[in-house]
């Protein structure tokens, strides 16, 4: 394996040698200039020399992962997109796994949380389904996420919990927990306490430095752009660099010295390597958003030429919603797949899953090794290694892309309504978002593009099936679509639906050939649009919220907004499973007067009916001040700001310490009073329907 720190060392020694020895012999007309000027100039010399040797370094690495299958087995795997609301095979018996686990069938993690009786039994069935969701946030998030795992540890309540996503910053902690920390978090929490010891901005020239110092740093800083450039369609941006940059910082391992491996940039992979496919950890599900594009649901009737949505809706392909005549939909004929375009919404949400990438709005996925390649109609027409997981995670925690009118829609949530500022940012906001100015005054950053999976023509395009004696490396591979073969992969990475439903002459594909994905936080701070797939049957939605205006009636709004978009009507039940009352271990007075200030708020319960009769309740988890740590407001200290991205340690401690306190002192008691109704509900219903036999 080459090492690049080697061969950035040694050619600037050799350098270094030789320009030494050209001073000596011509002694006389360097006599004028100061020695210090010489060395300094060898020394930018050598090192902008090292610098070459790695780039050239980058592309002999790139060259080896197009070789490695072991590293890279999806290099011998075509993928397909799947059609359907349906949830991946392998999900679906991950949570059968992780039922059986939580139950006296495996650990008895549920039976200890609740503290039943020593002789009752948790049958699989009767589990609850809980989700945890974190919310955007930047660094504050990340952290505040942090500390209510590690409390969700400490009182097992995370052995009970079978899905965690995140928004924005609550991303980077899933990423970390799941890569170098290996699922200790106390090691993550070591790992931010190192890193913040730093004093480095993760885009300063000093964590640049850092990273490029590092072992192979510079093929983790490079090789994604360069790879991504080569092999794609579109270019790159300035949040391709951003997701670089960040990522490999974040996730540099500090001991027992700085380095990066390719395992950590694998997102894919973590489904073995962390146990989820035995259901020992939780789900991970990433999310981002992208805006809805215009004509989104038409067909594309060439490659090359776009048929008029007039031309279209004159043959009766497509037809006007009646609900928005500004969205179009596929005519009944054709309407095969529940696509599910809903009037007013700017975003589609997407998750990014171990397993799938993909948008419950539009009810397709890809396997997420397969993200990144090109497809048409419905099938990859390259093989590639997985793209680096940097790539992805900045795309998740990309929030200076988004739109400018939600970062003033997310600045009018935190002010009083009425006042003159309120009505001036509201009418900006409204021209802004005028379709004919839209374009012109949008954010000059834009959020990185990749080929869109869903890309595709009317007419349908054939695979091929790998077979050992055919080339992995041919220059055929490009022509793909015009072999007579059917796609298979080694793993049934897709899930097992019909080829009827993987038509794309029975659905419209999308006229777009890229598409970008950005920070969700600019649709809903809180993850719950797809752990709410009903697919999933989440019973407990977990809502911790790290966002700046959790003070407002905005952070309550967005639970609404979430119900109405899976028509479900919202009502409080905090007072049926919180019992208020000052906690004895916050003894200090100004403690005390924080505590009673907020103790209604620490847990809210929500509770909701799906139109499938299905019951579901929301403990909604603000991070607030509280007795522990009383002169620390996460909402307004100066340094707790969502775009500040240099902590101290001490900060880190604090926060980490206000979070923990909010579930240890005051959520968890309300958090298992749900449950264990959620339990019990479960346990009388199987019973009522005469199912009392062991599972």
């Amino acid at each position: 394996m080459v090492i690049l720190t080697s061969f950035r060392q040694s050619p600037t020694y050799l350098l270094r040698d030789r320009a030494r020895d050209i001073a000596h012999k011509s002694a006389d007309s360097v006599s004028s200039v100061p020695s210090t000027t010489l060395e300094r100039a060898v020394h930018i010399v050598g090192r902008w020399y090292g610098r070459a040797v790695d780039l050239a370094q980058v592309k002999a690495l790139l060259k080896r992962d197009d070789q490695d299958l072991k590293t890279y087995p999806e290099l011998q795997w075509d993928a397909q997109v799947r059609n359907g609301s349906s949830l991946h095979h392998k999900e679906r018996s991950f949570i059968e796994l992780r039922k059986r686990k939580i139950s006296s069938a495996g650990d008895d993690s549920l039976h200890r949380f609740l503290g039943l009786p020593p002789g009752e039994k948790v049958d699989p069935r009767d589990v609850p389904l809980v989700a945890l969701g974190g919310s955007g946030g930047g660094y504050r998030a990340m952290y505040g996420l942090t500390g209510f795992i590690s409390a969700a540890k400490k009182l097992h309540l995370w052995d009970c919990i079978t899905w965690v996503a995140g928004v924005s910053g609550s991303c980077w902690t899933l990423a970390a927990y799941y890569t170098i920390a290996r699922h200790d978090i106390s090691r993550l929490v070591q790992h931010y306490l190192t890193v913040a010891s730093e004093l480095a901005h993760p885009m300063s020239i000093r964590a640049l430095d850092m990273v490029a110092r590092s072992k192979r740093g510079v093929y983790f800083l490079i090789g994604p752009l360069a790879r991504k450039a080569q092999t794609s369609i579109i270019g790159l941006g300035i949040m391709d660099l951003y997701a670089t940059l960040t990522t490999t910082y974040q996730l540099l391992s500090r001991e027992p010295k700085g380095r990066l491996s390719r395992a950590t940039f694998q997102w894919s992979k973590i489904w073995h390597r962390s146990g989820i496919d035995k259901g020992l950890e939780p789900m991970p599900i990433l999310t981002a958003v992208r805006r809805v594009p215009r004509f989104s649901y038409a067909s594309k009737q060439d490659v090359y030429s776009t048929t008029s949505v007039k031309t279209l809706r004159a043959k009766g392909r497509i037809e006007k919603n009646p609900a928005n005549p500004s969205i179009t939909a596929p005519a009944p004929a054709e309407r095969t797949v529940d696509i599910k375009p809903r009037p007013n919404r700017q975003f589609q949400w997407f998750e990014i899953s171990p397993l799938e990438i993909g948008s419950p709005d539009l009810n397709r996925y890809i396997p997420t090794w397969a993200w990144g390649r090109t497809f048409i109609s419905g099938h990859s027409i390259d093989r590639r290694p997985e793209q680096s997981f940097s790539l992805l995670l900045g795309q998740c925690t990309s929030a200076p892309a988004g739109p400018l009118t939600g970062y003033i829609s997310t600045l009018l949530a935190t002010m009083a309504k009425g006042t003159i500022m309120a009505r001036t940012l509201s009418l900006l906001n409204s021209f802004l978002s005028m379709k004919r100015w839209e374009g012109l005054w949008g954010n000059p950053i834009r959020a990185g593009h990749d080929p869109n999976p869903f890309y595709g023509l009317e007419r349908p395009i054939r695979a091929r099936v790998y077979t050992p004696e055919r080339s992995l490396h041919c220059p055929e591979r490009a022509k793909v679509h015009h072999e007579k073969n059917t796609v298979c992969d080694g793993t049934r990475s897709m899930a097992d639906v019909s080829g009827a439903e993987h038509s794309s002459a029975d659905m419209p594909w999308e006229a777009q050939g890229r598409t970008r994905l950005m920070d969700s936080g600019m649709s809903n701070n809180l993850p719950n649009h797809v752990l709410a797939r009903p697919e999933r049957g989440v019973d407990i939605f977990i809502a911790f919220d790290a966002s700046s205006d959790v003070h407002m009636g905005a952070a309550i709004q967005r639970l609404h907004h979430f119900a109405a978009d899976f028509h479900i009507e919202l009502g409080e039940e905090t007072g049926i499973f919180h019992e208020p009352g000052p906690d004895s271990r916050s003894i200090k007075t100004h403690g005390s007067e924080i505590e009673s200030r907020y103790m209604n708020h620490y847990a809210k319960v929500f509770q909701g009916t799906r139109r499938n009769g299905q019951q579901i309740y929301i403990v909604y988890c603000p991070l607030l001040p509280n007795g522990v740590n009383p002169g620390f407001n996460p909402s307004t200290a100066s340094f707790s700001t969502s775009y500040n991205l240099m902590w101290t340690p001490d900060q880190i401690k604090g926060l980490l310490a206000t979070s923990e306190a909010n579930v240890c002192l005051y959520a968890v008691h309300t958090i298992r009073r749900v449950m264990r109704r959620v339990y019990e509900d479960k346990k009388a219903h199987r019973l009522a329907s005469g199912d009392d036999k062991a599972a």
